[in-house]
């Protein structure tokens, strides 16, 4: 399935870039590496970099099952109302790309195509885009697949968690996809699924997973201190450089590179 994911999106779609143009949507090296991962097909949590593409390839995949799949309902949280309206308006330009490389006419296929949801009537499907201030979005719905993003930003993370995975149907997908946002619950829940204590699977995107070691110089250059917030190589490094922690984060730092490994040995002691 990830494999037909890749070549509806690429036969089927197109995309404005980071020169705002439009062209066709190919799929670039981590949207390329995520697809090839079996956790796409069922919960997963990525802590990536900023702007590697994950927000776009998550949506054109729940599009592929929107337009598919009879029956999904394609819920998207987003942490801020304005970040809702930019996500659906994207959907929206894939789905009339689709409709001109298909020649066909969207716009009549919809019932209804709402400020926050379209409805697909040949085949009773849903493609809904919320915020994470309505703390009960999806409670009372039946979710196909559910996409979090920007997860770290969201207010009341927990609440959404137990609220929203509640809705998510036997089987169904669900992505956290978010940057890093300090020392908050979300990091907590980080922590649990990377301990193995949550269904999730934890997968990390490093900057130079993406980005050429020409253009990550660069930003260091010009970031400075901030670099390393936009741009981290460890999970670590992403939570302790973001956000706003009670300790001073050059000093966290620091301390973080004294830190040794504990040495091990074979050896019993009898203890009293």
């Amino acid at each position: 399935m990830n494999k037909g994911y890749k070549r509806f999106i690429e036969d089927n779609l197109d995309i404005v870039n980071k020169e705002g143009t439009r062209v066709p949507f190919i799929l670039n090296s981590v949207q390329d590496s995520f697809l090839l991962e079996d956790f796409v097909q069922s919960k997963a949590i990525l802590l990536k970099a900023r702007q590697q593409g994950f927000s776009s390839l998550i949506l054109a995949m729940f599009l592929a099952d929107f337009l598919l799949k009879e029956n999904t309902y394609n819920m998207v949280v987003a942490d801020s109302r304005d970040n809702a309206l930019g996500l659906l308006k994207r959907v929206k330009d894939y789905l009339t790309s689709w409709g001109t490389h298909n020649k066909v006419n969207t716009s009549k296929m919809l019932k209804y195509n709402s400020k926050y949801e379209l409805y697909f009537e040949p085949n009773n499907s849903t493609y809904h885009i919320g915020t994470a201030q309505n703390t009960n979005l999806g409670r009372s719905k039946t979710i196909t697949n559910l996409h979090l993003s920007e997860g770290a930003f969201y207010p009341h993370f927990d609440d959404m968690i137990a609220g929203a995975m509640q809705a998510v149907v036997p089987g169904g997908r669900v992505i956290i996809e978010t940057t890093a946002n300090g020392f908050n619950p979300f990091k907590t829940y980080w922590d649990k699924t990377v301990a193995g204590e949550t269904p999730f699977i934890p997968c990390f995107y490093k900057g130079s997973d993406f980005y050429s070691k020409e253009f990550l110089d660069q930003k260091r250059s010009e970031l400075q201190r901030m670099f390393k917030q936009e741009y981290p190589e460890t999970p670590t490094e992403a939570f302790i450089t973001s956000g706003d922690t009670y300790f001073d984060n050059l000093a966290m730092e620091q301390y973080l590179e004294l830190v040794r490994k504990p040495i091990t040995t074979d050896l019993v002691y009898a203890g009293f």
